[in-house]
């Protein structure tokens, strides 16, 4: 990958994530001046430096260079997959994804039990967040804007916005979960 080509890739996630030069250099100590004269192809950026802006941006510093990571397909079985189970909250996750292939996309199940009194909360993050309820109603709040969602629903939004969730039914609702760039949880 050329120094032109990393600028665009950095730039290009840098907006899509709603931050500026400014905040990159507030976060992690690499100056303004320095990310925009990589972003424009003008310096290639230290080991050091990029390590940084990756972090800045939470991802994997070979998510900005695309260098391949892991194998090119990962399986995962039903009985096999990391299970995480909430105790306040009543969330259990399936873990559906691996770090490989190239692990920059995370997939998760999560089944909310109902009765809950604690709502189920993200803290806000980097990148794209997109649920989809394959069973049950959730009430889902996205900074202040509370939303009702149903069986067959879908969201999709920014991941630096605060998360909460409640299940609103009386049966276990099951979410569809991902996450880019990836998350642990």
């Amino acid at each position: 990958m050329n120094n032109i080509e990393l600028g665009k890739r950095i730039k290009q996630l840098r907006l899509g994530q709603g931050f500026t030069l400014k905040d990159i250099e507030s976060q992690v100590g690499v100056s303004a001046t320095h990310v925009s004269e990589i972003e424009r192809g003008k310096t290639s950026p230290t080991i050091g430096a990029l390590a940084k802006i990756a972090l800045a941006l939470q991802v994997n510093p070979s998510f900005l260079l695309d260098f391949p990571v892991g194998e090119d397909v990962s399986l995962t079985h039903a009985g096999d997959r990391d299970r995480l189970v909430g105790s306040r909250n009543g969330a259990e996750w399936e873990v559906l994804t691996r770090e490989t292939p190239r692990g920059e996309l995370s997939l998760f199940l999560l089944d909310l039990r109902p009765g809950s009194h604690e709502p189920l909360e993200r803290p806000p993050r980097g990148g794209d967040r997109f649920l989809h309820l394959i069973q049950g109603e959730i009430e889902i709040t996205i900074d202040q804007e509370t939303h009702l969602l149903h069986q067959g629903d879908s969201v999709h939004f920014k991941a630096s916005r605060r998360l909460q969730l409640r299940n609103a039914g009386l049966e276990t609702a099951r979410i569809l979960w991902a996450d880019w760039p990836r998350v642990t949880l």
